[in-house]
């Protein structure tokens, strides 16, 4: 899991039946100092996420069966929540 920003919204007119009745969002990593790092991908919006919103990301084989129940889904990233804020606790 990461966090991200939503950077945009993708736009497809042939989409995957796992993918239907679903938004695929345009996301960029961020760093815990609220910066955008790597390269922007493409995950699939299960919150109702929005340009703005940094959201939750969960990547990994299986985490949208496990999470959302979604069978046989190709579905690499997805978003599983919207942060209205965080803090960064360091240790001493």
């Amino acid at each position: 899991m990461y966090l991200a920003k939503v950077i945009g919204k993708v736009v497809s007119i042939v989409k995957h039946p796992a993918y239907q009745h679903r938004t695929l969002l345009l996301i960029q990593p961020l760093s815990l100092k609220s910066e955008l790092v790597r390269t922007p991908t493409i995950a699939v919006d299960y919150v109702g996420a929005g340009e703005g919103d940094t959201v939750i990301i969960g990547a990994g084989p299986g985490v949208a069966q496990e999470v959302f129940g979604v069978e046989d889904a190709p579905i690499r990233e997805l978003v599983m929540g919207i942060v209205d804020h965080f803090d960064v606790i360091h240790s001493p």
